[in-house]
């Protein structure tokens, strides 16, 4: 058999697939330093040829299809870093088929021409290669086996019985968990697997320190009078008045009451730039650090919230409290409808339940939002927790607005695209802002009385508008407000403080106890 393989082929081939990985690790400044991460960086690539090589017999075909995906790879590790300020990470790998089904979510920012000849053309190549390149050896579906019965054994190894000591031995390989500079030292790829393992091994250990609440600890807290607790996370909502002194003062009345009114407010360190949304979302319901979290924090949502995880919710539920989750979209995103249960959630309430509302950019309003929330807080009475996330101000801010913008936006020098884009922003955050005007009325009535926290995700990925307006401060903005309770403190904090605050100001705690952290927190790194 060997005598009648074309090695020219073969090793035609290998040098295709090994220009795909040089290129890839080029890209995302690693290099060809050895290193021992490197052998995990390659496996990928060498996989992915000696699969199609087995499974086709085409050498020079398996070659141009590993340096192709090599390539598209790059390009989007690239687009993302650009973007995001972070490269692709193993749990983007899992969201990839939300690209076919929430595209506007999934490709807002790559160039979509680019992205449908790249696509064309690896197509074409694939179609044209493999009808031109003959077979250099008889097929045979035995190597295929072979090879996914060791892919199998090593996943079964790693992912599975040896998963702890995998994870320990990588941490060892001088992990940091920043994947910018990971990507750099252990390559794009090594990165990707690393991640993936690291995350694996660790996650049953820091599922099990941050078991929910799941019994009253009134105890521990000054007894304060039933009160509904609304919390809305609004879709990149940042106080943009930061960004130019020009920008219209009255932007947001209702948000500046709130302020001035309220309990505490300021600025919301988050875990997120420009996307993410449930990176910011799992931190303030669950009040774990990114460091407790470990490297499952570049998405909570797809395996560590698999199981009951300590949440706000949870603390509310055992005080009696119905819980409810409300998010004006597909109630699948994410994995939300398998998530929130674990999160203390009795109910979520996803796209279905806004049927008719009206919609700006194909989104529902934040207004209907907040009616939403109104009668929920009139049906249920005071002992209800309404957790919101809203979807109004998603980006990419390019249809046209209702209305329009009036003296909003000062006269600066910024690309017409990029105007545009953030003229229709500035009108959204009026739209928000209305949203407020809403909860706080229904809120600051005597039969329904109640707290409302209020915060964005993450700041909307307008780099070259920051960049212009030379603004640095990635950081996003919230209050928690109460009708008569408050005198408006400043309080900068981190989103992961946030659910503490929210507790603090739904019921003190007793003076001569100290109240527990709603959540402790694990020790380990």
């Amino acid at each position: 058999m060997f005598d009648t393989i074309n090695w020219h082929s073969v090793i035609a081939g290998a040098v295709l697939a090994f220009a795909g990985w040089v290129v890839l690790r080029i890209a995302c400044g690693a290099g060809l330093r050895w290193s021992a991460a490197m052998l995990l960086d390659a496996a990928l690539p060498a996989a992915c040829f000696a699969s199609l090589a087995a499974a086709t017999a085409r050498p020079v075909f398996a070659g141009v299809i590993t340096l192709a995906l090599s390539g598209g790879y790059a390009y989007a590790n690239r687009a993302k870093l650009k973007v995001l300020a972070e490269p692709v990470v193993f749990t983007d790998v899992f969201q990839a088929f939300d690209i076919f089904r929430h595209p506007r979510l999934a490709l807002p920012f790559p160039h979509k021409g680019r992205v449908l000849i790249g696509a064309a053309t690896v197509i074409g190549i694939f179609v044209l290669l493999f009808h031109v390149e003959p077979a250099v050896w008889p097929l045979s579906p035995w190597p295929v086996l072979l090879l996914l019965s060791l892919f199998f054994l090593i996943s079964w190894a790693v992912g599975g019985r040896f998963s702890t000591r995998a994870a320990t031995a990588l941490r060892k390989l001088r992990l940091s968990g920043d994947p910018v500079r990971d990507a750099a030292n252990f390559g794009a790829l090594g990165m990707l697997l690393t991640y993936g393992i690291v995350a694996r091994g660790e996650r049953a250990g820091r599922q099990a320190a941050a078991l929910p609440v799941v019994r009253s600890t009134a105890g521990h807290f000054r007894q304060a009078v039933a009160q509904p607790v609304v919390v809305v996370q609004c879709e990149s909502f940042f106080d943009a008045r930061r960004m130019h002194p020009a920008i219209s003062a009255d932007l947001l009345p209702v948000f500046d009451r709130c302020q001035r009114a309220g309990i505490q407010w300021g600025r919301l360190q988050v875990p997120c730039w420009g996307a993410n949304t449930v990176r910011t979302e799992f931190a303030v319901l669950s009040g774990m650090s990114e460091r407790a979290i470990g490297l499952d924090r570049f998405n909570p949502y797809h395996r560590f919230v698999s199981v009951p995880v300590t949440s706000l919710a949870w603390r509310l539920r055992a005080e009696g409290y119905r819980t409810i989750c409300l998010h004006p979209f597909d109630r699948t995103f994410y994995g939300r409808d398998q998530v929130m249960p674990n999160l203390g959630f009795d109910e979520f309430l996803g796209e279905e339940a806004f049927t008719g509302a009206r919609r700006v950019n194909g989104y529902v309003t934040d207004v209907e939002v907040a009616h939403k929330i109104a009668e929920i807080v009139q049906s249920y009475g005071p002992k209800v927790f309404v957790f919101a996330v809203t979807m109004e101000n998603h980006g990419p801010w390019s249809a046209p607005r209702e209305q329009p913008i009036a003296n909003l936006l000062p006269d600066v020098s910024l690309p017409q695209a990029d105007k545009v884009a953030l003229e229709r922003y500035l009108q959204s955050l009026r739209s928000a802002d209305e949203m407020l005007g809403v909860l706080t009325q229904i809120l600051g009535e005597k039969r329904a009385s109640g707290v409302l926290a209020f915060y964005g995700d993450h700041l909307p990925a307008f780099r070259s508008a920051f960049a212009a307006f030379e603004l640095h401060d990635f950081r996003s903005d919230y209050f928690i407000w109460g009708a008569g309770k408050g005198s408006g403190i400043r309080k900068d904090i981190k989103a992961c403080q946030l659910s503490d605050a929210i507790l603090e100001a739904w019921r003190g705690p007793v003076a001569t106890t100290v109240a527990p952290r709603f959540w402790q927190g694990s020790k380990t790194a």
